[in-house]
């Protein structure tokens, strides 16, 4: 790595074309004075344009460049000549170019991707490598930028693709000028407003020699098929500024999707809480049900970002999640990619890991202790967690059976005594208290039979004394002429 010098003048940008690229360059507000710089540099027309314009820019905004090279080992022979060349190019500029190596077949067959795909992935990642190489010696986070040398055709090209495939807005926005790699370091694209041709005039102005790689002039891709084919045609036939106007609808997109963006993340900010226990992110949809479907699609996009499954996130799995915002069953579910489900519970929707999904409290972990005594003995420690019935009462409906109380979670068929008389399901008792599906079988109950005498403490009871002291069957309360008292004490076993 070496600070850059001045420029040699015979490598000096000299053409109105080429002065024009460094301008473009500089209004694009990716660079910053003193920043260090990793350049992707193929040695290729347009990486070239863009290594040897920074170089040109170098001493004047004090940039540190770091040219990384990539040889992929796609075209044998031919990428290592190319390997040479790009280091001998660093050379005449004054820099040290450094040289990775990556077996991009292979690296494919494990992904199960092209080989295009696999090279930009192994690329990012080592651009990422080189950038915390360059942290671990102490130099700033956010003064570490990644250059790539995306231009104004590829990003015509990359609408035009999307556009094909069926995107949204987001995706019509196109390539940024600026994002953070996945290492959180800024990745900058200076020549995205600068067209192929501009590149080229400023390839010749400058009597640069590039690398050329012949597999691009293949329509062999659908990338290539739309740069050799399609474009030429539809500039041909229908409208000669076809890239352009592309452009410009990426540039309107663009602007519409970062305010939509804005909006979805400023509520996600209030809404989205983390449930350790579940490994859960648990969203509040109550605010979200009174926003427009543009906004909630990127809320749900969000959800999927922040669990790491933006992949997945198919046109119709973020329709699928967004359903549950508005379902009338309170309980509804859907899959996610990778063991994840998105789980409808009263106003949240949680998404989280399947198998955490019904996590339930083990019965083993607790000891119920059933007790009689008179009342004027009973005088509970202040901190226990406990039930205390009328034992006549008890006695007289279910006689001699204080040892067949057992606590257990929620069986089929079981009720809860209310007041005048009354009992209700011990289903229709959760649905009422909105205590979600996936944790009613987390809550315990001190039950004879079916009947319940205590739904133990638990967070999800609806009210704070209920949270503290559980729900109590009526059919055995205390009173003034208590004379013996059935005691239920809660113990953590031992």
């Amino acid at each position: 790595m070496t600070q850059s010098k001045t420029s040699t003048k015979d490598n000096s940008p000299q053409s109105k074309a080429s002065v024009n690229v460094i301008n473009t360059m500089l209004s694009s507000g990716t660079l910053a004075e003193g920043a260090v710089i990793i350049v992707g540099f193929s040695g290729g027309p347009d990486s070239l344009c863009l290594l040897h314009g920074l170089r040109h820019l170098a001493d004047a905004m004090e940039f540190t460049l770091i040219p990384v090279h990539v040889n992929h080992h796609l075209r044998g022979d031919k990428a290592d000549a190319e390997q040479e060349h790009a280091i001998s190019i660093c050379e005449k500029l004054d820099l040290d170019c450094l040289v990775y190596d990556a077996d991009c077949k292979e690296l494919a067959e494990q992904l199960g991707v092209s080989t295009e795909e696999a090279g930009r992935t192994v690329r990012y990642e080592i651009f990422d490598d080189v950038a915390e190489q360059l942290e671990s010696q102490g130099i700033d986070p956010d003064n570490i930028f990644i250059a790539v040398a995306h231009n104004a055709d590829d990003q015509s090209e990359t609408v035009l693709f999307r556009l094909m495939r069926g995107t949204g807005v987001h995706g019509l926005a196109g390539i940024s000028p600026i994002r953070h790699s996945n290492k959180g370091y800024m990745i900058i694209r200076p020549l995205l407003e600068v067209t192929r041709d501009e590149i080229e005039e400023y390839i010749r102005s400058c009597k640069l020699r590039p690398n050329r790689d012949e597999s691009n002039d293949v329509a062999d891709v659908t990338r290539n098929k739309i740069r050799l084919k399609l474009i030429p045609y539809i500039e041909k036939n229908y409208n000669p500024n076809i890239k352009e106007a592309l452009r410009r609808y990426a540039e309107i997109a663009e602007i519409d999707d970062s305010f939509m963006e804005e909006i979805a993340y400023s509520l996600c900010e209030s809404a989205m809480e983390i449930d350790t226990a579940r490994e859960a992110l648990v969203l509040d949809i109550t605010e979200l049900r009174n926003q427009h479907i543009a906004i909630n699609r990127r809320v749900a996009t969000i959800c999927l970002k922040s669990l790491g499954l933006a992949d997945g996130a198919s046109y119709e799995l973020i329709l699928a999640i967004i359903e549950l915002f508005y379902s009338s069953n309170p309980s509804a579910s859907i899959n996610l990619p990778a063991g994840f489900i998105a789980q409808r519970e009263y106003d949240t929707v949680v998404f989280m890991p399947a198998d955490k999904a019904g996590c339930k409290s083990p019965v083993d972990d607790y000891r119920l202790i059933p007790q009689v005594m008179m009342k004027h003995e009973f005088q509970p420690i202040k901190g226990e967690v406990y039930a205390a019935f009328d034992y006549d009462k008890f006695n007289a409906r279910y006689p001699g059976k204080v040892g067949e109380i057992t606590l257990r979670t929620r069986r089929e068929g079981d009720y809860i005594a209310i007041k005048d008389g009354k009992s209700k399901k011990l289903q229709d008792y959760f649905v009422d208290a909105k205590i979600v599906q996936s944790e009613r079988d987390s809550i315990l109950v001190a039950a004879i039979g079916s009947e319940i005498l205590w739904i133990v403490p638990n967070a999800q009871l609806p009210s704070a004394k209920q949270r503290e002291n559980g729900r109590f069957s009526q059919n055995y309360q205390l009173t003034d002429t208590s004379e013996r008292v059935l005691f239920l004490e809660l113990t953590v076993a031992i």
